[in-house]
């Protein structure tokens, strides 16, 4: 400890620093040339470190003196099973940039840093934040960050402001308790979705985004996510969704400061950190469930065929390398502004990202920008599961309860042939909003729809509402729509 050795403890694993040296892909995770990952520290690597620092020695009898030895694999075994009962300090992220503290104050000095239990690892010489920016210095430090974006076609300015939020926060995460997920959504290939996140994650890693394949299946998303905390990645991107984005576990990851990950190939569970910047790029990218209020979408349009036949003036990931440190410090001017004039704060804040927002957004909002949450009510209209429970509210009967059952029922009674239309329409509109509940046999599978109803009593959706009446006389659950 004494001698600076790079052992930290990460809940109840020992972890060490490493820089990766070319691109690799592992777990599902693609990660750059030059990032840093958090790995466990195995037996051989702490006696490794155990023999470089202390000097060990053994009596030899024979030559009745002392000789130098490697350290015994017994003290390495020793340390590696105090698990939990360490000193060895709590690491909670690694920035390879300053960023802010908690309390509004800038990191800039590399190391580990005891109050906040982040490591600043970086070779760069970076320049003082000044600690009382003017608001003037705040605005030209704006610009040039919307320079740096400039040639990117947002739709509108509430993307434009949604993509500096996103370089903000990249750079701020480690003191915000929760950050929303960013995503990038664009209707054509080629628009610049993944360069725009690339530029956000190399001023925030001097990398690019290490990137996940976002698997459909709930279990491997969990497992994917869980190995990018654990080996520290301060910047992840889900690329190329094709398909509505709903994930539990990422809706935990993004409202929660930490979250418990199993660790692969063992029986136990380790309690780590969220402090990473999350995004999501697709084309038409739509977000589903409970995830459409945890993310900030910015759109891009070119207007045209072929977008990746543009040509462009300046390389912005390059011009982001290249003057990283200058942007970096742009973005802390910025933030150290707002909190050095206590200006005011955005009411209402966001729900569950109350820190983010009453730092990130109303920081930018406070210099003259657009809200970033300007696309809010877009994103949760193209939500596909609003749009299915919107569906079924209008197609089930008003003003009358109902059961499950009577609603299968109904739908199994096909109208005769001396139907009125509208009664034939009506039919057809239930049979079609209720699919998803019926069996390959052509049965209704009334307890599923009866946990559908359950699950979705009292959302209000379009004006209407799913509410309970309570039982019938046979103890069984009646529903009805009730119009707000």
């Amino acid at each position: 400890m004494k001698a600076d050795a790079q052992l930290y403890a990460r809940g109840t694993s020992l972890v060490r620093p490493v820089t990766i040296y070319g691109t690799t892909t592992s777990r599902g995770v693609k990660r750059a040339e030059g990032a840093t990952v958090l790995v466990p520290v195995e037996k051989p690597a702490l006696v490794e470190v155990l023999t470089s620092l202390i000097d060990w020695q053994r009596f030899d009898g024979r030559k009745t003196d002392w000789k130098p030895v490697a350290c015994p694999p017994v003290v390495a075994d020793t340390i590696l099973a105090r698990r939990g009962d360490w000193p060895f300090h709590q690491l909670n992220a690694v920035v390879s940039a300053p960023t802010m503290r908690p309390d509004g104050t800038i990191l800039n000095v590399p190391g580990f840093d005891y109050e906040t239990g982040i490591l600043f690892a970086s070779e760069l010489t970076w320049p003082q934040v000044p600690d009382r920016p003017t608001m003037e210095e705040a605005s030209d430090a704006l610009g040039h960050l919307e320079d740096l974006v400039e040639d990117f076609p947002f739709v509108d300015a509430s993307d434009r402001a949604a993509a500096l939020a996103m370089i903000l926060t990249a750079l701020a995460r480690p003191c915000l308790p929760s950050a929303p997920m960013f995503c990038v959504n664009a209707p054509t290939p080629g628009t610049g979705k993944s360069k725009l996140v690339d530029i956000a994650a190399i001023l925030a890693t001097g990398q690019t985004a290490s990137v996940l394949s976002a698997p459909r299946e709930e279990a491997e998303m969990q497992k994917q996510l869980g190995a990018t905390l654990m080996a520290g990645d301060a910047f992840i991107t889900l690329d190329n969704i094709e398909y509505p984005l709903r994930s539990e576990f990422l809706c935990q990851v993004l409202t929660q400061g930490s979250v418990a990950v199993r660790v692969l190939g063992e029986s136990r569970t380790l309690k780590l950190p969220t402090c990473a910047t999350f995004c999501a790029t697709g084309n038409s990218l739509r977000i589903a469930g409970d995830l459409t209020r945890r993310v900030v979408m910015i759109n891009l349009d070119a207007g045209m065929e072929r977008p990746e036949e543009r040509v462009f003036d300046v390389d912005v990931l390059e011009t982001a390398r290249r003057q990283r440190v200058r942007l970096v410090t742009a973005a802390l001017t910025i933030l150290r502004a707002f909190v050095a004039h206590r200006a005011p704060k955005i009411v209402p804040a966001l729900g569950s990202f109350e820190g983010w927002s009453n730092l990130v957004r109303s920081a930018l909002m406070w210099l003259g920008k657009a809200d970033p949450l300007g696309n809010t009510e877009k994103v949760r209209e193209n939500d596909p599961e609003r749009e299915r429970t919107a569906s079924i509210l209008s197609a089930l009967p008003a003003g009358k309860d109902w059961t499950a059952a009577e609603i299968g029922k109904k739908i199994q009674q096909r109208p005769g042939l001396d139907a009125e239309d509208a009664e034939v329409r009506e039919h057809e509109a239930l049979a079609e909003a209720l699919g998803e509940f019926m069996e390959r046999n052509g049965q209704f599978n009334a307890v599923r729809f009866g946990h559908f109803l359950r699950k979705h009593m009292g959302r209000i959706i379009d004006g209407k509402r799913i509410v309970s009446r309570g039982k019938d006389r046979n103890k069984i659950a009646m529903w009805a729509v009730e119009d707000i």
